[in-house]
């Protein structure tokens, strides 16, 4: 619409056809928000797969979505721990885990499945990797020809003069080449028809222009560095990514044996109570029986070992409790969801340590020599190799400093030719022409340029620094892990001899205060030996098999499957010999 000025005042002169059209290109040109974001989703999910793939060897597609039964999970959990009924429980894939009087029991294999779907910090590296994805796409456009285009209509007139109808359209196109190379080219088209005569006109232009870098820009490594610099920090993304997921495991298997070691405490605990509470009537009984001061003195220490006991359940439950509730907040759940862990899972545990041990199949015998072993992690570790490719990075950008330092010259060029008809003429008549030229911007001033390239130096004196750094850190990691293994197993060889010795002194106290040859006081101590001693072994239990996971976290070996269970340590054995 265009308003015009006439002497009675303002009128408004709309050519609806022009009009209409504007509006159907504008429309079609538009893109909505749904459009954008199911394009985007695409491009993304197609750069993160490919390069995921690639990286990992996995075949399946990088989804980034959050399941859907993260948020219902939640719900449902809430809403039985406020004691809602008829309560929906969604169906989680890959989780066998069941609902017995609204609590839910979780092996292990599904907890690590349920983290790995509700962990706030997995998904934000996952889209992570998504993001980087959608800066590669953005950078692989700039190298792309792009298009634009105008269309224009105008209709204005007044009393005195005829009314005019007047069009311009337009159409170009542009594209950056990878050897630095610009070309761009314009055509456009104008339309004049008075509307109260048979006059009109019609014009077409073409504008063709490209500009050849020829010392500063003009290498293909240093015009590419902004896109293969968007290609790293997407393999950067997914390396963090799937560290994270070794890391998470560990993390994961560590709170879950931690809830069940305290779980078998608590139990221990139970038992040394109800052992004490037997020891206190004996030893009341036989004051009873005999009236003697000795006999009050051993009813006194039985009565106080028995309400230390007391005060160690008491104390074990809120431990165990509060280590289950902070499992709970690294699996992603509410604190208040009513979940108990699978114990046969300790059991299972226990007997693959005791084989191992009896075998001689387990501990260091699973893993390389000490260099071997540091050789491995320094090969695998993806957080190490992000390390070392940020020192090429810093190489890289050493170069694109240095060509910044460069003259500014380039060869020019451009081409123009117009065509134009009247309705007086029944041909069309133009001009064309052309031209050519070298255009340069000495290095005068350079400073800004001359720091940028000091300051690059510095970054890769740097980023070597931190190569030196990561890997005496992981060479580190594996040596103490190494060192740990060995030593869990040696613990535990020497726990189950403390356990035999422990219920062997309890078994002899207690045929001994039977046959009168032992004191009170000699068996609450025993009895107090054989707790500890439980505890011990059930702490060196699980010390060895956290052990062994820590050590292949380490070296990189660590291989976590879409469930975010690990795979066996044959498996790593086979592989790697």
């Amino acid at each position: 619409m265009v308003v015009t000025p006439y002497k009675g005042g303002w009128h408004c002169f709309v050519a609806p056809g022009l009009v209409g059209l504007g509006v159907l290109l504008s429309l079609a040109g538009c893109m909505t928000p749904e459009r954008a974001d199911r394009q985007a989703s695409e491009a993304g999910t197609r750069l993160a797969t490919a390069y995921w793939q690639a990286q990992t060897g996995r075949t399946n597609t990088f989804d980034v979505t959050r399941p859907a039964d993260a948020l219902t999970l939640r719900l449902a959990l809430t809403a039985i721990a406020r004691g809602e009924e008829n309560v929906v429980f969604p169906e989680i894939p890959n989780v066998s885990g069941l609902m017995d009087n609204d609590v839910w029991r979780l092996p292990l294999a599904d907890a690590l499945n349920v983290a790995a779907r509700n962990d706030r910090q997995y998904q934000r590296l996952k889209e992570d990797v998504f993001r980087a994805a959608l800066d590669l796409d953005s950078q692989r456009f700039l190298f792309e020809t792009s298009f634009t285009g105008l269309l224009l209509g105008l209709l204005s007139g007044n009393s005195e003069a005829a009314d005019t109808l007047t069009g311009n359209a337009g159409a170009g196109f542009s594209r950056q080449l990878e050897n630095g190379a610009t070309i761009a080219g314009q055509l456009a088209l104008d339309v004049v028809r008075l509307l109260r005569s048979d006059w009109h006109s019609l014009g077409i232009t073409g504008d063709l222009s490209m500009s050849i870098p020829l010392l500063r820009g003009s290498g293909r490594k240093v015009v590419r560095e902004p896109l293969t610099q968007a290609e790293r920090n997407l393999m950067y993304a997914i390396r963090r990514f799937e560290h994270y997921r070794q890391t998470y495991a560990v993390a994961v298997a560590s709170g879950y044996f931690g809830v069940l070691e305290y779980a078998q405490r608590l139990k221990n605990a139970q038992d040394n109570e109800k052992r004490l509470i037997l020891n206190s009537e004996r030893a009341e009984m036989m004051y009873e029986e005999e009236r003697k001061e000795m006999g009050l003195i051993e009813v006194s220490q039985a009565r106080s070992d028995l309400l230390a006991a007391n005060e160690g359940v008491v104390a074990m439950r809120r431990t165990y409790e509060e280590r289950l509730d902070t499992f709970k907040l690294t699996i992603g759940l509410p604190p208040e969801s009513r979940i108990e862990l699978d114990n046969l899972e300790f059991e299972t545990l226990q007997q693959e340590i005791e084989a191992a041990a009896q075998e001689g199949t387990g501990g260091e015998r699973m893993f390389p020599d000490e260099p071997d072993a540091c050789a491995i992690a320094l090969r695998q570790r993806m957080d190490l190799s992000i390390v070392y490719d940020s020192l090429g990075d810093a190489e890289r950008g050493l170069s694109v400093a240095a060509d910044a330092l460069r003259a500014d010259v380039a060869l020019t060029g451009s081409a123009r030719a117009g065509q134009t008809g009247t309705s007086e003429s029944s041909s069309f008549s133009g001009t064309e022409s052309w031209g050519a030229g070298l255009r340069m911007d000495l290095p005068w001033n350079r400073r800004r340029e001359r720091n940028a390239y000091k300051r690059q130096l510095i970054a890769i004196e740097q980023a070597k620094r931190d190569v030196e750094e990561k890997e005496d850190a992981i060479k580190a990691a594996v040596r103490n892990g190494l060192r740990k293994l060995a030593a869990a197993e040696a613990s535990y060889k020497i726990q189950v001899a403390a356990l035999g010795v422990a219920e062997l002194r309890v078994a002899s106290n207690t045929l001994f205060m039977e046959l009168g040859r032992s004191t009170m006081r000699d068996m609450l101590e025993a009895q107090s030996t054989l707790l500890q001693a439980q505890n011990n072994l059930c702490n060196a239990v699980i010390g060895w098999r956290i052990s062994e996971l820590e050590l292949r976290r380490d070296m990189g070996v660590l291989a976590i499957s879409e469930t975010g269970v690990w795979e066996p340590m044959e498996a790593y054995v086979e592989d790697n010999g």
